[in-house]
Formats: C-alpha cells, structure tokens, sequence
C-alpha cells in the first residue's frame, strides 16, 4: 500500500514538473517534431542518512502523429522498469538500453509514457550525485539517530549540510583593457540550489522553533505558523562565486513526545542571469578612462632611457649640467622637452579624443594636460554618475519600501510593501497570502537590504559611497598635482607662438629657467643642477605611482571582462547537467533531484507520502525557473 502511494505522488510530482517545463505545442508532421524528457531523481535516505535505494520516475512526450520508436537508456544497472500509465510495452536490452513505443492517433498532437526505473542496489552504493546532503539529529545537544527520537522528549536540532561537488579548475578566457589575450583558471561549478519547503511541525509537539543562520556560512530559515502547525523552509543557492560551495541549515526547537514527518529536500540546476540593472558598468568604463589617464602620465613621465619623456629629458638635464662650458645650449634643448612634456603649447583639451591620444590639431597632452584631463573626466563623469547611482538606489529603496507599509490605494508612488500588504489583507487566508508572507516578503527584504548594502553599507567594500569618497579624494590629489605642475610650468617659463621661452625680467632678474639660461649662464652650475636632481627624483615617483595605480586598475578591470566569460560557464554546466539516466537523442531535457528523509514514529510505521511531497517539488521546481540571480559581478576566486 505505500509503495502505491508512493508511486500515485511521484506520478503527480512528474506532470505538475511537465507541466512546469513543457511549452505548449503544435501539430507535428509525420516524423516527431519535438520530444521532452523530464526526470525526477527521487533518493530514499536511511536511517543513518544514506541513500538507500533510488527511482527515477521519467516523462517522456512526443509531438507528433503515427508510430514512433524512441530509444532511451541508462547511464546505470536498473533493477526494474514500469510503465505507470498507459499499456505501452517498454523493452531494455543487456546494456540498459530501453525502447519506447508510441502510437499517436490522428487528432492528437502529442503522446506521453511515464515510467518508473529503479536503479540497482549495487549501482546505488556506488552513486556519485552533483550535490550532497547529509542530516545530523541532536537531542540535548547530543547526537542520536533519527530513529531513536521517537516518543522522546528534550531539545532537538536538525542540521542539514548541503555541498555542491561539481567545481573544477577552468581557464577562463578573455581580452584585457589592452586587448591582449589573458587566461584566468578558476574553480567553476555547476550551479545548483537547494529547498528545504515546507518541513512541518506539530504545535503541540514541538515550541520555541527557531531557524538560525550564519553569514556565509547559514541561511536563515522562513517560518509559518499557519493553524497550529510551524513550517519551515530554506532556499540554498550553491553557485560559487556569488555563494559557498558548501554550506548548512539548521533547525531547533523545544519537543515533547517526537515524532517526525519524512522531510523533503529539492536540488536542481539553476541558470544564473545577470541583473537586468547594471549598476557597475558606469563605473568600469570610468576605471578604463582612469587607466588611459594614468598611462598618459605613465608615458609622459616615462623612463631615463624612454625617449621624449620628463625623466629622459631631467637625465639628459643633469648630465649636460656636468658639461657647464659645451653643455649650456644642450641643457637649453632638454629643459624645452620638459616644458612640452609638462604642458604642450597649444593643446586644447576640449577637442582631445582619447582614441587618438591627442586633440583635433594632433598635439598631445603633457602630464599636466593629462592630469586636468583626468580631473576633469571624475568630476564631469564618475562623481555625478556615482551620485546618480546613490539617487538611482535611493529611489529603489523607497520603491520597495518598509514592511509597516501599508493602508495607501497601490498606485504608482506607493511602496512595493504597501501593495503587497494590501495584497495580503486582500488575499487573506487563501494559498495567495502564503505565497506572498512565506516567498515573496522575504526576498523584498533581502533586496531592500541589499540596495542599501550597495549604496552605503559595510559589507560591499566597494559599495557606491566609498567609490564616490574615494574619487573625491583621487580628485583633490589630482588638483595638488596640478597646481604644482602649473608651478613647475611657471617656472620654466611661459613659450612664445614659435616656441622659445617668452623674455621675462622679476625684479632685474630673469623670470624663468629657460630663459635664465639665456641671460644668467654662470648660475646654471651652483643652482639649477640641484634643482634638476630633486624635479628627477619627484617625477620619476609620479611615474611609478602611475604604473603601479594602472597595474591595480588593470587587475580589477580583469574581473569585469572575465564576467560573460563566467556566466557563459555556468550556463553551459546548467544545460550539461539535464539529464541522470541518459539522453535521448534530439530532446530537450529537465532534471529535478529530491531526496527524502525516513519519518520518526512510535509504532514504527511508516508515514505516507502526499501532498506534502507533491508541494515541496512543485515549488522546488517553479523555483527552478525563477532561480535567485547570480550576481555575476561578483569578483571570481582565481
């Protein structure tokens, strides 16, 4: 009588899942159109939390009319085939090979056969599953078998481990800020989400039910207590990077006299999608234009070696000084290719295009030009976009609004949490109100939580705010760095429209340096050398500033342009791993795997499977659906 029950649940289970992934289809023509093939992994655990024995209740639809023979077969031994449905007659071969006939009359435009394969004892010992969950039970903090909590009394802890065991090392491919090839191994899984729906508990058997997590560790568990009974749930997302790998959920509670239901936990395959709000691609192409700007300082600055640079000329500077009697009119030259270095003659900053590195008349910015050029593209652009972000999330917080929302007609300025209480109050006591009080409220406030995390808050290193201070900060060293170079510009001296150094006299003396090398050759020895000295050494620390800041930016713009890179990975994981038996040739393919816990009873008898497992699937699988996003800006672990 239970494995009938059971058997009636699981066929249930299997066309609430065709229903959930089929799409409605239209008349074939006289060779099959479409073919669907949805599994259900159904593992019975023990009592010390082993598998101990497995089914796989399959679905199988062909669109089309006439006779068609559709070869299926299993990856493993099967003890045993049945056709729950109709009177089809299924055949298998030596080698688990199984054919199955379908005769669609005229007038349909599909056939459906639904078997139940049960795999081999032996086969099972062996199984190696995606993902694997284990369940230790603890009475007074001590730990005991499931069955031998039956009729006892104390404090009980159920904790749940879930891992997921897919990941491998994986060489991601993709192009860097200078368009080089770069391969990045990463450990990349096969993205998986666990429920836990729905366990229930008896009111006058168990109290003080708590659901505890941990951050990064836990998640928190959903209770409802509906008509003296507390349910349970939790939704584990196992998709490193954006969540662990392994993680655990834990129940507690006060009980009396125990007795368990079997509890079920779904495990199925998820695609992640990327956020349709993209908040962080403003601020990538601000680090690209960032690190243009600390290569166009790179490259002014330059190397001793490094032609038409700053330090190249303060070098030649100081070693022309050292030929005081031949070297005045070579010291006059290098010092003119400091100046230009520092500020071209003539730029004009508002015509420069940063794809050609220099303006409509084809000059090139000096380091200071490219420092007013970087100034100005953070305060132009990265500040007020980041302020716009902060505005953009704010507006989104108050768009979702507070849980005590509520009493407003919903309209277009009312909160998300109005309407939705609203909605309760209008859907009071009906399946609707549990939806929304045991689904939908949660995931609200985890994304208000969440927009406010992102804009200001201390678990996003890198959240909105911080990035605005700091590009504030970076804003005003760029503006110090600019007064002195425009210093440094002043002294050596303002250049004509052709080029030499405009003749300026400060108080009987020559107001410039290069003008003064001019006018006052004997000074040049006792006081410029010197000078030369100190400009080398401050600029060639701007340069290295610059080098390394362009190494931090290019290290972080990598995990942006690693980002398609991994999530094209995980998707073609997701899509890998459909099927459990095997594949049929041509159809497209789901895959949901449940896995259930033997009930605690003080006659010994075992519970009957209903309802209960109906629902937690069903839910299982319309959140197989709508999975939660992967945040795929989410640095990847290299």
């Amino acid at each position: 009588m239970l494995k009938k029950s059971r058997v009636k649940s699981y066929l249930v289970l299997l066309v609430v899942l065709m229903l959930v992934f089929a799409p409605l289809a239209t008349a074939q023509g006289p060779a099959p159109g479409k073919i669907f093939d949805n599994e259900l992994v159904v593992a019975q655990l023990d009592d010390n939390g082993q598998i101990s024995s497995m089914q796989v209740l399959n679905h199988v639809r062909v669109f089309g009319e006439g006779q068609f023979s559709i070869q299926d077969s299993s990856r493993f031994k099967l003890a045993s085939v049945r056709n729950l449905y109709g009177s089809e007659k299924i055949t298998t071969d030596e080698n688990n090979n199984l054919t199955l006939p379908f005769n669609i009359k005229s007038g349909n435009t599909f056939g459906d056969i639904y078997y139940l394969a049960a795999i081999a004892d032996d086969e099972v010992a062996n199984m190696e599953l995606p993902v694997s969950i284990s369940l230790e039970y603890y009475l007074d903090d001590q730990k005991v078998l499931p069955s031998e909590l039956a009729g006892k009394s104390g404090h009980l802890k159920i904790v749940t481990t879930m891992e997921n065991l897919t990941g491998k090392p994986t060489a991601l491919q993709f192009k860097d800020i200078n368009g080089e090839e770069v391969s990045k191994e990463s450990t990349v899984y096969t993205p998986y989400a666990v429920a836990l729906k729905d366990w229930a508990f008896n009111n006058d058997k168990f109290a003080n039910i708590s659901a505890p997590g941990v951050a990064e560790e836990s998640p928190e568990g959903t209770i409802a207590n509906i008509q003296g009974v507390t349910t349970v749930s939790w939704t584990v997302p196992l998709i490193p990077p954006s969540y662990p790998a392994k993680q655990y959920a834990t129940f507690e509670a006060d009980a009396v006299d125990i007795e368990l239901p079997s509890f079920n936990i779904a495990v199925m395959s998820v695609v992640p999608v990327q956020s349709a709000i993209d908040n962080l691609g403003t601020v990538q192409n601000s680090l690209e234009q960032l690190y243009g700007g600390f290569d166009q300082i790179q490259g002014g600055v330059g190397a001793p070696n490094q032609d038409a640079t700053l330090l190249y000329g303060l070098n030649a500077v100081n070693g022309g000084l050292g030929q005081i009697s031949g070297g005045l009119g070579s010291l006059y030259e290098n010092l003119m290719k400091i100046r230009v270095g520092m500020s071209t003659p003539g730029f004009d900053a508002a015509s420069y295009e940063s794809a050609r590195g220099a303006d409509a008349a084809g000059k090139t910015p000096g380091v200071q030009d490219a420092i007013k050029i970087m100034k100005k593209t953070i305060d132009s652009q990265l500040i007020p976009g980041l302020m716009i972000q902060k505005a953009t999330l704010t507006s989104m917080e108050n768009s979702v609004g507070k849980p005590a929302d509520s009493g407003q007609e919903p309209s277009s300025s009312t909160s998300i949490y109005n309407d939705i209480n609203q909605l309760k109050a209008a859907t009071a006591g009906t399946p609707a109100q549990k939806i929304i009080t045991d689904s939908i409220e949660p995931k609200l406030k985890t994304l208000g939580n969440s927009i406010a995390d992102f804009r200001e808050g201390s678990n996003y290193p890198a959240s909105v705010a911080k990035v605005e201070a700091g590009s504030k900060q970076l804003s005003e060293a760029l503006g110090k760095a600019d007064q002195g170079l425009a210093m440094m510009v002043f002294g050596l001296g303002t250049l004509e429209a052709d080029g030499k150094p405009m003749p300026i006299m400060l108080n009987g003396k020559p107001g410039s340096v290069l003008y003064a090398l001019i006018y006052l050759q004997n000074a040049i020895n006792g006081q410029l050398k010197p000078g030369v000295v100190q400009l080398s050494d401050g600029a060639g620390k701007i340069g290295t500033g610059a080098g390394t800041a362009k190494e931090g930016i290019a290290e972080g713009l990598q995990t942006f342009q690693s980002i398609p890179v991994l999530t094209s990975t995980l998707k073609d994981n997701a899509s890998q791993a459909s099927n459990f038996l095997g594949k049929i040739e041509g159809a497209e393919t789901t895959l949901t795997y449940v896995f259930q816990t033997q009930p605690v009873t003080q006659d010994g008898k075992a519970m009957k499977y209903g309802l209960g497992a109906i629902g937690i699937s069903l839910i299982a699988l319309i959140a197989a659906g709508r999975p939660p996003k992967l945040d795929v800006s989410t640095p990847v672990d290299a």
